[in-house]
């Protein structure tokens, strides 16, 4: 079997749960807090930092400044990223302290995930997909797939592990490198699990779809 199924455990997901003390290379680096991903652009980019071949910035004013350089300057739209006013952004690039706790710190991390190494992710992509294209996905969510005929395996809270074929890495990979909207990156992640876990030996029937709701943990590893 190619999958764990982990719903009864009671604690809430984390990498440690899933990994060996050997696979210890496939954790976030230390320099990014723990933020659980709800999205999979966002589990996509995190996945990826695995593969940096240097840190990002430690300091929110450092951060920020290598962001103001990937946004050419605009200030208004970084700001419109981070959910601050360019009023607010200005303060905070010069503000010599910002507490722990205040929320722009996830963001702003948050984007630097997201925008850090381009070159260097892609280059790890072609890497994974010229070996063999190995990727595997931690999620929990309400899963099941429903036929035209009635509920086949009725949506319910799983808390799953599964391997995902090379195609669907390649699928995932390239929607990313084209910026897909997070529907379409979410789509291509429902066929993928429904592949890996309901339809392993044999290809959906018509009008089978794969339901992927409640999305509220979300980690990939490759």
């Amino acid at each position: 079997m190619n999958f764990i199924d982990q719903q009864s455990l009671a604690c809430r997901p984390t990498p440690q749960n899933l990994i060996s003390p050997a696979d210890e290379s496939l954790i976030v680096p230390p320099s990014l807090s723990r933020l659980s991903a709800a999205t999979v652009q966002e589990a996509l980019d995190r996945a990826d930092s695995r593969h940096w071949t240097r840190n990002p910035p430690r300091s929110l004013r450092a951060r920020l400044g290598y962001l103001i350089k990937q946004y050419g300057g605009d200030t208004v739209a970084l700001a419109h990223r981070l959910s601050v006013t360019p009023t607010e952004l200005d303060a905070l690039r010069t503000a010599k302290q910002t507490p722990a706790e205040y929320p722009v710190h996830h963001t702003v991390e948050r984007e630097i995930v997201r925008l850090w190494q381009p070159y260097v992710r892609r280059r790890a992509h072609a890497t994974i997909i010229a070996n063999g294209g190995q990727m595997m996905v931690s999620f929990r969510a309400r899963f099941g797939f429903v036929a035209a005929a009635g509920s086949s395996d009725d949506p319910r809270l799983r808390y799953l592990t599964l391997h995902l074929g090379t195609p669907y890495a390649v699928a995932l990979f390239n929607a990313r490198h084209g910026d897909a909207p997070e529907s379409e990156l979410h789509a291509l992640l429902s066929e993928a699990l429904g592949a890996s876990y309901f339809f392993q030996h044999r290809k959906p029937g018509p009008g089978e779809n794969v339901a992927l709701q409640d999305l509220d943990f979300l980690e990939f590893y490759y």
